[in-house]
């Protein structure tokens, strides 16, 4: 089936996700942050995998929900008349998109074998799904230089 976000016509001043940073591409940044927490806490091969599985659909959901994609490519491709107003805007959008990442991995917990873990380790398990989306834009500040 087509992807109708793509196949329609986009509104001026709108743009299509950029490579690297579709809204596949942020969840599989979440996810590997998290498998280090999971590899890093024992945590079973088989659950880690049903885990991660999980946590994907949710970042995607989440994220296609919002159109994450389509935001980080419009914000980041807009005109800007100083070039460090880009940067500010790839760091809010870094700090706000940690904070869906973070959400929807609280989300993806709730009928997780891992609900019942300690609170370190949700912390962890929060924290680096977060830090994974936000690294992951950061590096457009890399580019922009």
């Amino acid at each position: 089936m087509p992807d109708t976000r793509t196949d329609s016509k986009l509104p001026k001043g709108v743009f299509p996700p950029m490579p690297g940073y579709t809204n596949e591409e942020l969840a599989t940044a979440a996810c590997q942050e998290v498998d280090v927490v999971l590899k890093e806490s024992n945590i079973d091969p088989t659950l880690a995998r049903e885990t991660l599985f999980d946590l994907f659909n949710h970042l995607n959901k989440a994220f296609t929900t919002r159109n994450v994609d389509y935001q980080v490519s419009t914000w980041y491709q807009k005109p800007y008349d100083d070039p460090s107003a880009r940067a500010e805007s790839v760091n809010a959008m870094a700090k706000e998109f940690n904070a869906y990442a973070v959400r929807a991995a609280g989300e993806s917990l709730i009928n997780s074998p891992l609900k019942h873990m300690d609170d370190a380790f949700i912390r962890r398990y929060l924290s680096s799904a977060g830090a994974g989306v936000q690294g992951l834009i950061e590096t457009l500040n890399l580019s922009s230089n």
